[in-house]
């Protein structure tokens, strides 16, 4: 199961607000370059529930060239929960038309004058003969993406 660390010099309240905010869920992707951006989040009986689409162009590897499209719409969805101090989600991620999942757990705790974000996450894909070789390589690009997209976030708070 690949694990994912964050270290924000800010708290969980400012960091939580801008992962769960519409308008800057759609930035970040826009400027991760992901096409067609469509975020949403709701609220109801204390969970905070996100859901991003959006349109994402990936290099493939060759083995998979044959079985994908290099442009897949992908749909995020979080739900968050606050636990004392710390905010913790279950989510999921689907690349559409193509039977490939991540399920993680998410924690959002407090550190120092700062806050940690982990996540970890685990990959299923639907591909007889090249399935675990697929599964490493969206992990690895989940890992990525996961950099870049908190990489973005620590830049907007400054």
């Amino acid at each position: 199961m690949p694990k994912f660390r964050f270290e924000y010099p800010h708290d969980v309240d400012a960091v939580f607000h801008l992962i769960t905010d519409p308008h800057a869920l759609t930035e970040r992707c826009e400027a991760l370059g992901e096409r067609d951006v469509k975020a949403e989040v709701s609220e109801a009986a204390g969970v905070t529930t996100t859901r991003i689409a959006r349109e994402v162009e990936q290099e493939l590897p060759g083995f998979a060239k044959k079985l994908f499209k290099p442009t897949n719409v992908v749909v995020e969805r979080e739900e968050w929960r606050s636990l004392g101090d710390r905010k913790v989600a279950n989510g999921r991620l689907k690349i559409v038309g193509t039977g490939a999942t991540i399920d993680s757990t998410i924690e959002l705790s407090p550190s120092g004058a700062g806050s940690v974000y982990e996540i970890d996450f685990t990959v299923s894909a639907k591909a007889p003969l090249i399935r675990r070789k697929l599964e490493t390589f969206i992990g690895e690009t989940a890992l990525e993406s996961l950099r870049k997209q908190h990489e973005h976030y620590a830049r907007v708070l400054g």
